[in-house]
């Protein structure tokens, strides 16, 4: 999905926003990993067939970016 696409359909509501800069400044993640875990949070609520990304699909998208960088899958 193309930074176009992700500004079309994986926009979080405003309280998501804000759980996504806060997981950038404190995890100190990449440009990257931003768009990463909006694909992720666009894939839960996709799951749950949610329209519009809510804040616990981003809490859950930057629970597994964590468990990624700590080395928890390997």
């Amino acid at each position: 999905m193309s930074t176009r696409l992700l500004t079309k359909y994986a926009t979080p509501d405003e309280s998501g926003q804000a759980i996504l800069k806060n997981a950038m400044e404190k995890l100190d993640l990449s440009a990257r990993a931003y768009d990463r875990i909006l694909k992720v949070s666009r894939t839960i609520a996709d799951l749950e067939e949610c329209e519009n990304i809510e804040a616990h699909h981003v809490a859950e998208a930057v629970q597994y970016r964590s468990l990624d960088r700590s080395g928890w899958a390997g």
